[in-house]
């Protein structure tokens, strides 16, 4: 019985094979086509499937295949038709293609370009039609206008379909009106008002300056850089888990207004735990913390924690430990609101100087640029050396900008410096028309070149014409004498000035040398020679006694003896750092000349960052006197002239001071005058600054010096504008006297532009 089973079993089983095997290559694709496309090769179209004949068939990845077709974007609809024979299956992928894309226009915009436009549109004539494109291209030219003030721009578009399976896409605006931010609010903030939050925001509610300013428009992208900058001064004042949400855009029913409300969660605020050095700990805790400014107890503030690990890295550095690293830990005290800081240090290996590498000076001699550098090859490695450089070589004014690299060597001990410099343009040949309130029309030619056939000479002529005044002038400056640290100058003037009751004309020149006192440059003592004649002339008739005593010719020789100190962080647009003066003027007596006198002069001026606003305070002192000798009377000219834009605003010039009997300024044997302003930013992208002062002094011409009599001492105050324009400086400034006597103006509105402020 069981052979008689297993006999049938394999019976059955040799009867059915032929069956299965037919079954199996019926399954098999035996050609795969396309049918439907006219512009689109075959070839690109197979490419994109995965499904090759003489493979099995399979539905999965022939629906695959089918979206991956789709996908190309050339075809509106993708089929696959599948015919079975005696030999396997035949599948036919169907495509209808899209129409190409004869043109794109535009129409219905009228406050913005279409050439603006068309960068947006994802689209271009010759490509396929893609519908998916035009929908990113109506979003794109949304955004556009909304980056403009037109927030409730409406975008729409139609396809007109040509002969020839083309297709023309006309794009339909409706422009609104532009819309202003109006009011910017937010929630949940207690701790800082809103005013407060809103400086650190780029996006501004609209102002009276906005026409200029661009003010009141809303950026999409400076928004979020907005919550970011809001969140960073939270951090930096002890609120570290500070979060500012998304804000609410809420457009006004006439759609000219919009309100942003910005929810914020302020979160507890922390103060610092333990502060603790780990690692390769080279100084007392004491030398740490005379250099770092964080303190247990105080706010946590992520400004001064970072700059505290840069101090300390640079502690190091100058030490000589180049790579050294400092990897700041905290943990925080939920319980207590404290967070503690571990600064854990790596020192590394003690790294010396190898070479100095020059890059990009292609005009500027190599030791002009070394004679510059605090180090030399072989040097201990300092990174206060380099900072040092880097303020010396860009106060030389040559180059736009210094980049000082550390290159490894084969050694482990050396490194290379590689210092590469960007060559500005030193020399200028300019011709400026300029106004003043006080010269009126200004007519001004320079020719000059700051660092003469790349030696770092100093040349200039120049000459300038106004109503009342003309100056020639020839200077050249060698700011290392013999390659030693010395610089030496000279120059020749030619000068005249018109008043009102007489004229002078003045030339001569002048002979310079200095040099710096301490190891930082700050400090400079010079000597200066000035040789002038003077000529008084065309005195009216009307004119006081003791400007006609002043008619004729006079020589002066002197020699002046100054210490200076310069530490101004940024000549052209300072924030911090002192410039002060004390000089000796000798004139006559052992020089020679007619004018015999003794002038004694001090300023002292300081730049204060005003901690907010990225404004700055600026005070300044200034005093002098004149006393003659040998008999001699001191000349009108010599006089101190106060009053004006440079010295007390709300006068004009002189008139802070003595006038003789015809009402004319004559000057003062002494001056003393006092200027506060706080500057601080309107336009920070044109660099356009406000200015409040307060100023108060004058000249005066009084037996008892310095003891000052009542109603000697004026005082001014105002406001003005200054601007670095393409024009030249501008300055524009209106003082108003506080407390003004008799005929005196009660205020002077003075313009600049063209000439330095």
């Amino acid at each position: 019985m069981a052979k008689i089973w297993n006999t049938s079993v394999l019976i059955f089983i040799l009867f059915i094979l032929p069956f299965s095997v037919f079954g199996q290559e019926g399954d098999r694709i035996i050609k795969i086509g396309v049918t439907g496309n006219e512009k689109i090769d075959t070839g690109f179209i197979l490419n994109n499937i995965k499904t090759k004949e003489q493979e099995p068939y399979d539905l999965d990845k022939l629906r695959d295949d089918l979206k991956n077709i789709y996908r190309t974007g050339f075809f509106s609809d993708v089929q696959i038709d599948v015919k079975t024979d005696e030999k396997g299956k035949i599948v036919t992928f169907i495509v209808i293609e899209r129409p190409t894309v004869r043109g794109v226009y535009i129409t219905g915009n009228k406050k913005i370009k279409t050439a603006d436009l068309s960068g947006k549109i994802k689209i271009k004539a010759g490509s396929v039609l893609n519908t998916e494109k035009i929908k990113e291209s109506l979003d794109e030219i949304k955004k556009h206008y909304a980056n403009q003030g037109y927030y409730a721009a409406k975008v729409s578009y139609d396809i007109d379909y040509q002969e020839g399976y083309e297709a023309n896409v006309r794009i339909y605006i409706e422009e609104p009106e532009k819309a202003y931010v109006r009011r910017i609010t937010f929630t949940g903030n207690k701790v800082f008002k809103e005013n407060k939050l809103k400086d650190y925001m780029k996006t501004k509610e609209k102002g009276i300056f906005s026409w200029f300013t661009g003010s009141g428009i809303l950026d999409e992208d400076s928004l979020e850089d907005d919550r970011k900058n809001i969140e960073a001064f939270y951090s930096d004042n002890g609120y570290i888990k500070a979060k500012v949400g998304v804000p609410e855009i809420k457009l006004s029913e006439d759609q000219k207004s919009l309100t942003l409300t910005i929810p914020v969660d302020e979160g507890n605020l922390y103060r610092i735990g333990k502060i603790d050095f780990t690692g390769d700990v080279l100084f007392s805790k004491e030398e740490f913390f005379k250099n770092i400014k964080s303190r247990t107890g105080n706010i946590f503030r992520s400004s001064i924690y970072h700059g505290d690990m840069l101090s300390i890295n640079d502690m190091y550095q100058d030490k000589g430990y180049a790579f050294c690293e400092v990897s700041p830990l905290t943990t925080i005290e939920e319980e207590d609101l404290k967070v503690n800081i571990t600064y854990n240090i790596s020192k590394g290996q003690e790294i010396f100087i190898n070479r100095i590498n020059l890059l990009g000076n292609t005009k500027t001699k190599d030791k002009v640029i070394r004679r510059e550098l605090t180090f030399a090859e072989g040097d201990r490695f300092s990174a206060k050396n380099i900072k040092d450089s880097k303020k010396w070589l860009t106060n030389t004014t040559y180059f736009k900008d210094t980049d000082f690299k550390i290159i490894k060597t084969e050694e482990p001990d050396k490194v290379n410096i590689d210092l590469t410099v960007e060559e500005r343009p030193t020399g200028s040949i300019s011709l400026g028309v300029g106004y003043s309130t006080l010269e009126k029309m200004i007519l001004s030619g320079v020719i000059s070149q700051d660092n003469f056939l790349g030696t770092g000479r100093r040349v200039s002529l120049s000459a300038a014409f106004s109503s009342i005044s003309q100056q020639f002038q020839f200077s050249f400056y060698e700011p290392y004498i013999f390659d030693k640290r010395m610089g030496a100058g000279f120059s020749l003037f030619n000068y005249t000035r018109i008043f009102d009751t007489y004229d002078y004309k003045k030339k001569g020149g002048g002979l310079s040398l200095s040099k710096p006192l301490t190891e930082d440059r700050e400090i400079r003592g010079s000597v200066r020679y000035r040789l002038e004649a003077t000529d008084v002339t065309n005195i009216d008739d009307t004119a006081s006694t003791y400007i006609k005593e002043q008619e004729g010719t006079r020589t002066t020789s002197s020699m002046t003896f100054a210490l200076s100190k310069m530490s101004i962080d940024n000549i052209m647009n300072p924030s911090k750092g002192e410039n002060a003066e004390v000089a000796l003027e000798i004139a006559g007596g052992p020089f020679s000349g007619d004018n015999y006198f003794v002038r004694a002069t001090a300023f002292y001026g300081r730049y204060i960052p005003a901690g907010f606003w990225d404004s700055t305070f600026f005070v300044k002192g200034t005093i002098g006197t004149i006393r003659p000798y040998g008999g001699k009377k001191v000349p009108i000219y010599e006089n101190f002239f106060v009053g004006g834009l440079y010295t007390i605003r709300g006068f004009k010039y002189g008139e802070a001071g003595p006038k003789d009997s015809t009402g004319v300024v004559v000057g003062g044997k002494h001056a003393l005058y006092f200027n506060t302003e706080w500057i601080f930013p309107i336009y920070k992208p044109a660099g356009i600054k406000g200015v409040l002062f307060y100023d108060a002094g004058g000249a005066f011409d009084d037996s008892d010096g310095f003891m000052i009599k009542k109603g000697y001492m004026k005082a001014t105050a105002g406001f003005g504008i200054r601007w670095f324009s393409p024009m030249g400086p501008l300055r524009i400034e209106v003082g108003f006297n506080l407390f003004p006597k008799g005929d005196e103006r009660r205020n002077v509105f003075d313009f600049s532009i063209g000439t330095q402020y």
